[in-house]
């Protein structure tokens, strides 16, 4: 899950204009204006009832206020709080974001305003299209269960809005985190369709200097002789794929990791790719400067404790070695279960973390519609990965979430197998229940072979518990931070310098050295194999893009380590 290229996108100013259209219901006037007497009409002063547009609060009937342009409302809203429990004097109280409000009733989108729904999913209520989730897509804000001295909440924000928080002496990392409260959920940039990510656009220390500039293409990214990119020297770094929840944590480079996080008033910009497509060129459908964020901090004091829990969620279908069915009382009793965990613990012990393991159960619909059919090729927030994360909301906590299904769908994995992905790079720690809450594992061999082909150490080749416990630690890995060492293709990297790479130019096989970054034909795909020695190395670390036996040995660098370590889950 890497940023293989900085969106650079441009903004286009739309004229609006008044109208005399005829109107019969709300959806035929433009989102500014009202059907008022069988025509289209301009704001005038009169008082406007629920669900209609307004500029001001002026603009709204007796109980009613305005949810503006600015906060996401198109032409404006008119509109009132409430809660679960309350009335309102007509319509529904709504979900809407993260607020409560009272909102017109509909059955078609034609009772609705232009820009606005008929949301079948928030109870057949007129809310703004950005808004209102597709069926069965759950896109939940969730609130940090750390400590209150380790979470700073800064409410909800809109992109463009530049936010100051303070880091207190002796932190060893921060993280920002946007939730999206009203916000698109694709872009179309280049032709293609991609997630519309939420990313800091710029990240500021207390001295001035900047932390982060999301279009600067990386500014400390420098040109390896291999022919690929070292990210090693940036300050931050970002890998893109970030849609609905997004964390930066940071340190999660050699350059920010030796410099530390300075205590003081640092300042970030709210942002997202939609709000990207109104500053550059490139972007062809999306672009809005008005989604709406809630913002947190999370600030994690150095320590030397490093714990981590960790939930394993049985959502496979399948029976234990006794042939019984596997749930999570009869878990930890069978010997394939105990091997898995204690090679899960072994790979965690290498970056110096204490590891602890709960298992839990999900329901039969959720086995069901879970176990067999999450798609690799498909991991937007409304995807069944991403859906299937907020099962963790069940058990709320600061947890690595692990989610155990039975197989992995995809139509493009090249001859090799996909056996494990995560939600975001890193995940949205201590906020179980979110889009990104967690990783999805391939249990598939979790029973396979004997345990007395296992020997002592983690066994890759003949062990089917540790290999399930190897694709869980990577994709824990994942969340905590860490990127592959070296993508697929040979030509990225991640921004640790003290880890081994295996360039294309470099390490491909001569016959295929020639097409290392063609545009025209394949790139060469480069196994774990090829990356064992010398200048072409990291084949035998745990966040090596391939898994293969033989050759991979769950290692990890001490940066890997300090990075993981850093991350706010683990205390």
């Amino acid at each position: 899950m890497r940023r293989h290229a900085t969106l650079v996108l441009a903004g286009a100013l739309v004229a609006a204009c008044s109208s005399t259209t005829p109107c019969k219901v709300p959806h035929d006037c433009p989102a500014a204006q009202r059907c008022v007497n069988g025509g289209c009409a301009d704001l005038d002063g009169t008082p406007g009832a629920l669900g209609e547009a307004c500029r001001t609060n002026a603009d709204c009937g007796g109980g009613l206020t305005c949810s503006t342009v600015n906060q996401g409302y198109p032409g404006g809203f008119c509109s009132a709080a409430c809660t679960a429990t309350s009335t309102c004097a007509s319509g529904a109280c709504t979900p809407v974001g993260g607020a409560q409000l009272c909102t017109p009733s509909c059955t078609t989108d034609s009772a609705c305003r232009q820009g606005y729904r008929c949301c079948l999913t928030l109870g057949d209520a007129c809310v703004p299209i950005d808004a209102c989730p597709p069926p069965a897509c759950k896109l939940p804000v969730v609130d940090s269960t750390l400590p209150a001295a380790q979470v700073q909440k800064l409410g909800v924000k809109q992109v463009g809005t530049e936010v100051s928080f303070t880091v207190p002496p002796n932190t060893g990392s921060i993280t920002i985190v946007h939730q999206a409260q009203i916000a698109a959920l694709t872009v179309v940039y280049k032709n293609s369709i991609i997630d519309n990510s939420a990313v800091p656009l710029t990240i500021t220390k207390p001295d001035g200097g900047l932390a982060y500039d999301d279009l600067d293409g990386g500014a400390g990214t420098i040109a390896s002789p291999d022919g690929g990119t070292d990210p090693s020297g940036e300050y931050a770094y970002y890998g893109g794929g970030t849609p609905t929840t997004a964390a930066f944590t940071i340190p999660n480079t050699s350059a920010s990791l030796a410099q530390g996080v300075a205590e003081g008033t640092w300042k970030f910009v709210v942002n997202d790719y939609a709000n990207e497509c109104t500053l550059v060129s490139g972007c062809t459908d999306g672009g809005t400067s008005t989604d709406q964020y809630e913002v947190s901090v999370l600030t994690r004091p150095v320590s030397s404790s490093a714990n981590l829990a960790v939930s394993f969620y049985i959502v496979a279908d399948m029976t234990n070695s006794t042939g019984s069915v596997l749930t999570a009382s009869n878990a930890m009793a069978d010997p394939y279960v105990q091997r898995f965990v204690s090679t899960f613990q072994t790979f965690l012990s290498r970056a110096g973390i204490t590891a602890t393991a709960t298992f839990y159960d999900v329901s039969p619909n959720d086995r069901a519609r879970f176990g067999t059919n999450i798609s690799a090729d498909v991991t937007g927030p409304c995807s069944e990965l991403s859906q299937m994360f907020t099962l963790s909301s069940l058990n709320p906590g600061n947890t690595m979430n692990l989610f155990l299904v039975q197989s992995l769908r995809s139509a493009s994995s090249g001859g090799t197998t996909v056996v494990g992905i995560d939600g975001t790079i890193p995940g949205p720690s201590s906020m179980n229940g979110t889009v990104s809450s967690g990783a999805v594992v391939s249990a598939a061999d979790l029973f396979a072979g004997s345990l007395s082909s296992c020997g002592l150490n983690p066994n890759m080749a003949g062990c089917g518990p540790d290999r399930v416990a190897y694709i869980g630690a990577h994709e824990t890995g994942h969340f905590l931070g860490l990127f592959h060492t070296t993508e697929e293709d040979g030509s990225i990297f991640d921004p640790l310098a003290d880890t081994m790479k295996c360039a294309c130019t470099t390490c491909a096989s001569p016959t295929q050295r020639p097409n290392c970054g063609s545009t025209s034909v394949s790139s060469p795909s480069i196994s774990a194999d090829r990356c064992v020695s010398g200048s072409c190395g990291g084949g035998d670390n745990l966040m090596f893009w391939l898994l293969q036996a033989g050759v991979s040995l769950g290692n990890l660098s001490p940066e890997q380590g300090q990075v993981m370590r850093l991350n706010p889950l683990v205390q």
